[in-house]
């Protein structure tokens, strides 16, 4: 079979042909995989994404846009799946063990346990409470320590606008906090440096 222009398989694919999505899927899933990998540093993991992509493309056929830029599309979509799923991999669990080690390595009395595991959750709480967007850019800088730059360029954006979520999420968390627990948080972070 003659290979077809993208757009040509994409709107095949749009109408259920399952040549043209397999034509598809051949095209773009060692991109996929290679920008999904360089992302999660996790081979099974960006296999998992990109598989998850194809699949979505493939029940979702007949609702698909039509798109011009197919490989655009595609790597937007991309960048949204793997956004997810760092954040459902790794956000909660890495606060957990953070406040677990300090627990371990600290000999507390039962009131200090109770205060750490309160401002655990407070911490939780402040950070679940913000924008997707503003979250997903704390905690990509925050925790999975990821550059300004990194970060816009993961998330389509420019690195100001990373700068200002960063920022705003930092105050937001500030003000649902007491002084006496941002003390308490900066004593922490400083022990893990």
């Amino acid at each position: 079979m003659e290979q077809q222009h993208p757009f040509q398989i994409w709107t095949a694919v749009r109408r259920g042909n399952q040549t043209a999505f397999k034509e598809l899927f051949d095209l773009y899933w060692d991109q996929l995989f290679a920008f999904a990998y360089k992302v999660l540093r996790d081979k099974s993991m960006a296999q998992d994404v990109v598989q998850s992509l194809f699949i979505y493309l493939w029940e979702q056929h007949a609702e698909l846009p039509p798109v011009n830029a197919v490989d655009a599309y595609l790597k937007r979509a991309l960048k949204h799946r793997l956004l997810n799923s760092i954040r459902q991999e790794n956000i909660y669990q890495k606060h957990v063990n953070l406040f677990q080690q300090v627990l371990e390595e600290s000999v507390c009395s039962s009131h200090d346990v109770l205060q750490v595991k309160e401002s655990e959750q407070q911490l939780l709480n402040a950070i679940e409470s913000l924008p997707d967007a503003m979250k997903q850019a704390f905690y990509l800088h925050r925790v999975e320590h990821l550059s300004i730059a990194e970060i816009a360029h993961l998330q389509g954006t420019s690195p100001q606008t990373i700068r200002n979520q960063v920022n705003i999420a930092l105050k937001k968390i500030r003000l649902k906090w007491t002084i006496a627990e941002t003390i308490m948080v900066l004593w922490m972070s400083y022990m893990f440096l």
